[in-house]
């Protein structure tokens, strides 16, 4: 409960109707803990003066955007305060000409991207992580959130040109920061932007975002392709990188993952197909087109059995549910487990078959999903609650075997979501190595006191 006195110095900043507290707030809560209140502030402004009364007052704040990114993290020490930015959601600037966009950071991605589709002759931003429609810009930035199309574009390190953020130390002195600008290269000296990206709002709450864009494409199609032996697939992605084609994605994904993605017409002849892998392609039309015969032929060298090419809404919804995988995963099984590894290029065919086997033996449902030309590879790992009793401690342990083996590639394993008893038992960041001293100097300039997302972070910063 939040004492009278801070109760209406909060009021004063969100009004009324922007303080939250009691039952309507159960669903903000992180890891099972609900906070004191949630707030809702309309400016960044009124986010500066929440971070100088709980700075005050003692007390810590958990930045929330579209809430898709929560799971991510340790269990928080403790939640007074969660500051919701979904009320900073305008567009400050839309610079087609310039190929730059910047707009608050509680505003959807879906909505820059339905805004940016009738900018001039059509742009978009080039960032499609999970939930794309639903997280925020400030959130995806927060969290270095990145989906299938970071092969070709790259994750928001490499799309952010500038940051408007909170700091705590700067804020108590009424300043506040701006980081990078309108231009790629805009100051002389370090890239302060990219220090907030990935951070998990542990050193600044970001407040305002500006990015690059690029024109729509005139054409794209997605070739969806069935294998009836699990490694074919990756000799396929080998095939590809090694040849002229400039795919925007490429995905493997195993049976279990594709009864969630395929529409009825492609599931109904799944039992020949072992492995599958998805290709999207864009560009302008008559390059799709070449490239779609492309893709087909060396997947049939692969041996691929099942071969189809998807286009519009069928092609939009297979990547809407892609990227909805977690959610879809957690709907049917409540205690599930999120893995995400990150090895060199050549590893991740590797990595994916060893978290597979592992699970195998154990009996453990598993979504297997890879971003194969970019060497990431995820597992979302199907448990309800007697499962994940009776699995608990044989998980924990394969965790940290898959972890181990992870690291000695040169790679790393974050689990992304789990129950907050796991997490109690697994670290979910892993070791960062020589590079913690620096991060823990880094919190303790930014925010001495503590009051972001504490304990949430590697190492439990």
């Amino acid at each position: 409960m939040l004492d009278h006195r801070v109760r209406g110095k909060l009021r004063e900043i969100v009004g009324e109707a922007g303080l939250k507290e009691g039952g309507e707030i159960k669903h903000y809560s992180i890891d099972g803990l609900v906070p004191a209140a949630v707030l809702f502030p309309g400016t960044p402004e009124e986010v500066g003066r929440i971070v100088i009364l709980a700075l005050e007052e003692r007390l810590n704040i958990l930045p929330w955007g579209g809430g898709t990114q929560m799971g991510l993290g340790a269990p928080p020490r403790h939640v007074d305060l969660v500051a919701c930015l979904s009320r900073l959601n305008r567009i400050m600037d839309q610079d087609h000409e310039n190929m730059s966009f910047t707009a608050e950071a509680g505003i959807p991605l879906g909505a820059i991207q339905e805004r940016l589709r009738h900018l001039g002759p059509g742009f978009f931003l080039p960032l499609d992580p999970p939930c794309a429609e639903e997280v925020t810009l400030g959130g995806a930035v927060a969290a270095n959130a990145s989906g299938p199309s970071r092969l070709r574009y790259g994750t928001p390190r490499d799309l952010v040109l500038g940051v408007e953020v909170i700091i705590p130390e700067q804020a108590a002195h009424g300043l506040k920061t701006i980081a990078g600008g309108k231009t790629v290269k805009n100051v002389s000296g370090y890239d302060m932007s990219k220090l907030y990206i990935g951070s998990l709002g542990t050193l600044a709450i970001v407040v305002e975002v500006t990015c690059r864009i690029l024109p729509l494409p005139e054409d794209q199609a997605t070739v969806v392709m069935g294998f009836p032996h699990p490694d074919q697939p990756w000799a396929l992605v080998r095939s590809l990188l090694e040849s002229q084609l400039l795919p925007a994605c490429i995905e493997v994904y195993n049976p279990l993952t594709g009864s969630l993605l395929h529409a009825k017409g492609i599931a109904s002849a799944e039992t020949a197909v072992e492995a599958w892998a998805a290709v999207g392609l864009e560009g302008i039309k008559e390059v799709v087109e070449r490239q779609i015969v492309d893709v087909e032929n060396l997947a049939r060298l692969q041996g691929a059995k099942q071969i189809m090419a998807l286009r519009g809404s069928e092609e939009g919804e297979f990547w809407r549910q892609l990227g909805r995988l977690a959610l879809g995963v957690c709907a049917k099984s409540n205690r599930s487990i999120g893995l995400k590894a990150s090895v060199p290029l050549s590893l991740a065919h590797e990595i994916s078959t060893a978290i597979d086997e592992n699970m195998a033996n154990e009996n453990i449902p598993r979504y297997l999903l890879a971003h194969a030309g970019s060497g990431i590879v995820y597992a979302h790992l199907a448990l309800d609650e007697d499962l994940h009793t009776v699995k608990e401690e044989a998980l924990s342990h394969m965790v940290k075997a898959l972890r181990e083996q992870v690291e000695e590639m040169g790679g790393s394993l974050v689990v992304e979501y789990a129950p907050p008893v796991f997490k109690e038992r697994v670290d979910v960041w892993g070791n960062v190595g020589g590079v913690f001293p620096i991060m823990e100097r880094l919190k303790g300039e930014f925010d001495p006191k503590g009051i972001l997302n504490p304990g949430r972070y590697v190492g439990g910063i």
